[in-house]
């Protein structure tokens, strides 16, 4: 009685035919009906392939957000090390941040269970938005660091250019 679209059912479909033929229903009614409450509650469940797609997605998203000459083009060189080792210990803090934000946000969705038993695929969709606009905000904040510390080298190599040339 699975859905074809489900790996496992929804509910005990078999359980649910043999409390409904203990009702008075005969096997056909009870397995239509069955099949229409499993089809139904299945529809709406997010499949493997769905969250798969959702994550492929979201590696292109990711995989777009700053060509080298979009880089280059937001970078303002720096002056000294003591600048860059500056930009590298604030770049590590807010990874860190980060990462404990994202653990924060993903705890509440932490097992595979829960997904396959609460997640819709408007859930997935909502989910999806959030996680777009946190990796917007994330891309911005790394270009601003990551763009002083390219700049910082791009000068460092032009400098050293011009003393050995």
């Amino acid at each position: 009685m699975a859905s074809p679209r489900s790996t496992m059912p929804a509910f005990d479909t078999h359980k649910a035919v043999k409390t409904l033929c203990e009702a008075g229903f005969d096997d056909a009614q009870a397995e239509a009906v069955v099949e229409q409450i499993n089809g139904a509650v299945t529809e709406r469940l997010a499949t493997k392939e769905d969250l798969e797609r959702t994550e492929q997605n979201l590696g292109v998203t990711i995989a777009s957000l700053a060509t080298k000459e979009e880089m280059r083009a937001a970078i303002a060189p720096l002056a000294t090390k003591e600048e860059l080792r500056a930009l590298r210990d604030d770049l590590r803090e807010e990874v860190r941040a980060l990462r404990e934000e994202t653990r924060t946000a993903i705890a509440p969705l932490a097992t595979k269970e829960e997904l396959r038993a609460y997640a819709t695929k408007e859930d997935l969709a909502k989910l999806e938005v959030r996680m777009t606009a946190a990796m917007d905000a994330l891309a911005g904040k790394l270009l601003r660091y990551m763009g002083g510390g390219l700049a910082l080298v791009v000068a460092l190599t032009k400098g050293l250019d011009l003393l050995v040339g």
